[in-house]
């Protein structure tokens, strides 16, 4: 008589197969334009850290008020968040190809979609909740002197409503680069609301900069 596999070991198998199918539907000759284009939309998703936390603006604030470490430190620190947002581009990866080649907008982006739509009441609550009393005073007079600073730190509200219109009307017939463009927009709307807990130099380098003008 044979030995009997045990069905989680039946199960197990049938789960590996099943992914190495979807790899290789993933890898196949045909689905190559859309991975690579996929894996751009992945690599240029590590900018969006840099410019949300207001790196890029303490950049510019070194080069504006030089000091001797200054530029060298914010580089040493974006490095740092580069290499903590590099699992981004494989997440992007494993969130977008899966389904590519069907028409129509996943579940599981419609069901992100409305997870960013329930945060948006406590988006306002939430900025700068972490922040001491000096550093919202200071975020407090860039808002009131560049109102504009105010809007893009608040840019994913309106954009995520906009993909809200977007799923509305292409929910069944959008296509595979659209797709793609689609689940970008979804990870930069989510990148840019958690952005609240952290953007206290995004805008830092206006006042900086209008100063230095006026002098």
């Amino acid at each position: 008589m044979g030995v009997r596999r045990a069905p989680q070991i039946d199960n197990l198998d049938a789960r590996h197969e099943m992914i190495a199918e979807q790899l290789r539907h993933v890898f196949a000759a045909e689905q190559r334009p859309l991975l690579i284009r996929s894996l751009v939309f992945g690599v240029a998703l590590l900018l969006i850290p840099q410019v949300r936390t207001g790196l890029v603006d303490l950049f510019l604030v070194s080069l504006i008020v030089p000091t001797p470490a200054g530029p060298a430190m914010v580089l040493v620190f974006g490095l740092w968040l580069l290499l903590f947002s590099l699992p981004l581009v494989p997440l992007f990866l494993a969130w977008s190809l899966p389904g590519v080649g069907r028409l129509g907008l996943p579940k599981r982006s419609i069901g992100a979609l409305c997870l960013l739509i329930a945060y948006q009441p406590f988006r306002f609550y939430l900025d700068g909740v972490f922040y001491g009393a000096e550093t919202l005073a200071m975020v407090a007079r860039i808002h009131e002197q560049f109102p504009i600073v105010w809007a893009v730190k608040h840019l994913d509200t309106p954009s995520v409503f906009g993909l809200v219109v977007w799923t509305v009307f292409r929910r069944q017939t959008a296509r595979p680069t659209e797709k793609i463009l689609f689940h970008w927009l979804l990870f930069v709307c989510a990148l840019w609301a958690a952005g609240a807990f952290y953007d206290f130099y995004l805008g830092v380098s206006l006042p900086v900069d209008l100063r230095d003008s006026i002098n």
